[in-house]
């Protein structure tokens, strides 16, 4: 307990040596100049309240650690952030994030996904499925950001690259590739809030993660008789344009009926048919694909290095923007960390990561440790 708050005081005080700082109930700025630092971290509260209220209906009793935040902030900068965060017997602690972009995405997108992050971290006390954690932050971003993850899916889903859900429900990691990932599970999650709100959402989730048996959940809370009927629906939606959605819904109406449409969009082993008249962002599209995205990139340099953290330092090496630093920890980090067998009283670090797209100027920190 000691180190723990020995720790916490030198992150405090490497924060200060950085910048200007400003500290709040909840959360430690570092920041360019008082007026970012103070704007962040008032953002911050602000946030941490009112989406706890949406999600939650309660607001979170302050944290015991506050979260320091280290801020990068320019108009040409990509916007992204990573947190990271250990879990001790169902509570969060050791808090750190880093956040990098425009000022303006960075109030209207950034901070926000993040600290989404950390009220679902808090409220569960354990990791929670890659889709549902990144879906549902990407849900409280800026609409434009919304509106490239939108274009993104319709690429995504008829270029090959669509998970299909036994997967995707499955998944305790992040993918290799990690961008249909979040695009498809924004879509998800606004499907399925869209049909009952942000609470009902809340509960599906954990009934999911407490019986290991998503197909029941969806039954139970959503009505549908297995993940393919879920998937199935959800596409025909995403083919109309992923339209607004009420409880009188012909496609909700008749989603028991509901079968496999014609070929178009390929998932891994499913075909399903392609949208109508659903407009692809070619600028967006062109600057993730598979050979020059900044995943692939960054990816193919780590294996022809064969070094642990390559990923991180190429883009360090590469980058024309300050890149978003690895966490401060003296613990080794778990990425792309799920619930894992774990031995009574010991601690899992978690870092939950996350870019706008098109993500070409952001390294976002490769952990050392366990994969």
């Amino acid at each position: 307990m000691e180190a723990r708050f020995f720790s916490a005081a030198l992150i405090a005080a490497s924060l200060l040596s950085l910048g200007a700082s400003h500290r709040t109930q909840n959360f430690i700025v570092s920041a360019p100049t008082p007026d970012v630092a103070r704007a962040i971290g008032d953002a911050g509260e602000t946030y941490r309240r009112d989406l706890a209220l949406e999600w939650l209906g309660r607001e979170l009793p302050p944290w015991q650690d506050p979260c320091p935040i280290r801020v990068h902030v320019g108009p040409q900068l990509g916007a992204g952030g990573a947190t990271s965060f250990m879990f001790d017997r169902g509570r969060p602690f050791g808090w750190q994030m880093t956040i990098q972009g425009s000022y303006e995405r960075l109030m209207d997108s950034v901070l926000p996904h993040e600290i989404t992050h950390m009220i679902f971290a808090t409220h569960f006390g354990r990791p929670l499925p890659r889709w549902a954690d990144e879906g549902a932050a990407t849900s409280v971003e800026h609409d434009s950001e919304k509106t490239k993850q939108a274009h993104l899916l319709v690429n995504f889903l008829t270029t090959g690259r669509g998970i299909a859900f036994n997967q995707m429900f499955a998944m305790k990691e992040y993918p290799e590739d990690i961008l249909p990932l979040y695009s498809q599970g924004f879509s998800l999650a606004r499907f399925l809030i869209a049909q009952g709100g942000k609470r009902k959402f809340i509960d599906y989730v954990g009934d999911g993660m407490n019986w290991n048996n998503w197909t029941a959940a969806t039954k139970q809370h959503y009505g549908y008789q297995s993940l393919s009927e879920l998937q199935v629906t959800w596409l025909a939606w995403v083919r109309q344009g992923s339209p607004h959605l009420d409880p009188q819904s012909p496609l909700l109406a008749s989603r028991d009926q509901a079968s496999a449409p014609a070929a178009g969009m390929q998932f891994a082993s499913t075909a399903v048919s392609a949208p109508n008249q659903v407009p692809v962002h070619n600028a967006i599209a062109g600057s993730d694909s598979d050979a020059g995205s900044w995943y692939a990139r960054q990816r193919d340099l780590a294996r022809a290095s064969g070094r642990p953290g390559s990923e991180a330092e190429a883009a360090r090496n590469s980058s024309t923007s300050p890149p978003i630093p690895a966490p401060d920890t003296t613990e080794p980090l778990i990425h792309n960390s799920l619930t894992r067998p774990q031995e009574p009283g010991t601690m899992q670090p978690t870092v939950i990561q996350w870019q706008s797209t098109p993500p070409p100027m952001v390294a976002l920190p490769t952990p050392q440790g366990y994969y």
